[in-house]
Parts: C-alpha cells; sequence; structure tokens
C-alpha cells in the first residue's frame, strides 16, 4: 500500500467513526414547524420546531443545504443531535416511514414507485 491508499483508508475510518458516534447520541424527530425570517441566503442556517419521538417539541438549527438537499418540509423526519450551540437538525440516514397513501402524494420518491 502506498501513501495515498493509506490516507483513503484513514479518513474513510474516520468518517464512518463520526457518524456512528453521531447515530448514537442523536434521535428522530419530525419537523412541525419552519421559521422563515425572510433572511434568504445572508444566514446559513434557519430555524425549526421538531417533535422528538418522545412527544417534546424542540428549537433546532437547520442548515439551508441540508433543506435544499433533503427537500424538507413540514413533516419530514429528521435526524436531532445536541450541540454546544443547541439542537442542530440533519437528515436521517434511512427512512422510518414507508409510503403510504397519504405520504405518497407529498413525496416524489414515493410518486416514482405508485406510478408503475
Amino acid at each position: 500500500m502506498d501513501i495515498e491508499q493509506i490516507t483513503i483508508l484513514f479518513l474513510v475510518m474516520v468518517f464512518v467513526a463520526a457518524e456512528i458516534y453521531r447515530a448514537l447520541r442523536s434521535t428522530r424527530g419530525t419537523i412541525v414547524a419552519l421559521d422563515n425570517t425572510g433572511l434568504g441566503e445572508l444566514a446559513p442556517m434557519f430555524a425549526v420546531r421538531v417533535r422528538l419521538e418522545e412527544g417534546r417539541e424542540i428549537d433546532a438549527n437547520l442548515n439551508f443545504c441540508t433543506a435544499c438537499i433533503g427537500r424538507l418540509k413540514i413533516g419530514d423526519d429528521v435526524r436531532v443531535c445536541a450541540s454546544r450551540n443547541g439542537y442542530v437538525a440533519d437528515l436521517p440516514w434511512f427512512r422510518r416511514k414507508r409510503c403510504s397513501t397519504n405520504s405518497a402524494e407529498n413525496n416524489r420518491l414515493c410518486r416514482s414507485r405508485t406510478i408503475s
């Protein structure tokens, strides 16, 4: 093995370890409200209200890039992690809900499965 392969292997191991650590410390929740302050692209994050699995509602920060990539909206599942600056919402690794008749109308991935 040369130094490039060792470096790539090391970086992949660090990424996997960090994601496992975050998965063990996070909890799932559902977005119940979006805070649109009207700042647009000036602020890198915006606030969302998340209902955790245990029923408690918290305020969390959501990165604009994460919201756009995941096309997040009210009712979508998120992974919530506690940080020094409060809670941070992130995309879950696996979706909890399957495509039902209610979510099939709103979810692009469900629509592509049910059209056939």
